[in-house]
């Protein structure tokens, strides 16, 4: 019998051996299917191309809202009436509130008004003229002009004659201020507090008896003069709810609410 011939090295070496991976299987690459073409390059970017293209348009939809809720602000701030419009929509954005330090500036002088005109008594009396000169300075300093006519007139006369004839002693304490309005060069403030009267024992006598304190409310209206807020009138504030006008008369510097025949 024949022996078979023995294969000789390079037909050994060209055998497949079935554990070796071969061809695409070892390079790792897909197998070829009806997608594989010319025109398959590209088809893998339409999904990043549309993820960019709806975060641009969520972008640009908030950048519309965020507008627009700032415009209504804007609008609301303006026409509200309270105040300078544009300065409080600034003073949003630059950290500094101008509005707030007018609104103070306007209570201070409100304060300042209503602790002077409902501060007085003998000490302040000159007994040669029965006038208060150091009064009418005080509450001069923070009213306007025609306040100033209209105070000489018919408020100081009232208190310099009260002081004089009776030696009534009148003190004051302001609970509270607030601004009811405010623009850039007119405002109006609330006012609430207490004035005291005491009265000597008897006539010439340095003792004196304190009264019960009368409390009071009254609206103020000021007015921006040379960079100070002045005070241009008020009245009760019972008086201001049913329209009535106020000025600094009898019912109002010495008299009704703020004052009062001793």
């Amino acid at each position: 019998m024949a022996l078979p011939v023995a294969p000789d090295s390079d037909e050994r070496d060209g055998a497949e051996d079935p554990d070796t991976p071969t061809g695409r299987e070892a390079t790792g690459a897909r197998p070829l299917d009806e997608s594989d073409g010319p025109g398959s390059a590209g088809r893998g970017t339409g999904a990043p191309r549309a993820s960019a293209a709806v975060r641009w348009g969520v972008l640009g939809l908030l950048i519309v809202v965020i507008l627009g809720s700032l415009g209504y602000l804007g609008a609301r701030v303006v026409g509200d009436g309270t105040g300078s419009g544009w300065g409080r929509v600034t003073s949003a954005f630059s950290g500094s509130d101008s509005l707030q330090s007018e609104r103070d500036d306007a209570m201070s002088q409100a304060r300042q008004f209503a602790l002077r005109v409902n501060a007085y008594g003998p000490d302040l009396l000159d007994a040669k003229t029965g006038q208060m000169p150091k009064y009418r300075q005080l509450v001069e300093a923070v009213v306007t002009a025609k306040f100033r006519t209209d105070f000489e007139n018919n408020g100081v006369p009232f208190a310099e004659a009260s002081v004089s004839q009776t030696g009534v002693k009148r003190t004051t304490e302001v609970y509270s201020t607030g601004v009811a309005t405010i623009d850039s060069d007119t405002a109006t403030v609330l006012v609430a507090g207490s004035f005291t009267n005491s009265y000597p024992k008897k006539k010439g006598s340095t003792t004196y008896v304190t009264g019960t304190p009368e409390p009071y409310r009254f609206e103020v209206s000021m007015v921006k003069t040379g960079g100070k807020w002045l005070v241009d009138a008020f009245t009760p504030a019972e008086a201001s709810d049913t329209g009535s006008s106020g000025s600094s008369g009898s019912s109002g510097s010495t008299g009704g609410t703020t004052g009062g025949t001793p």
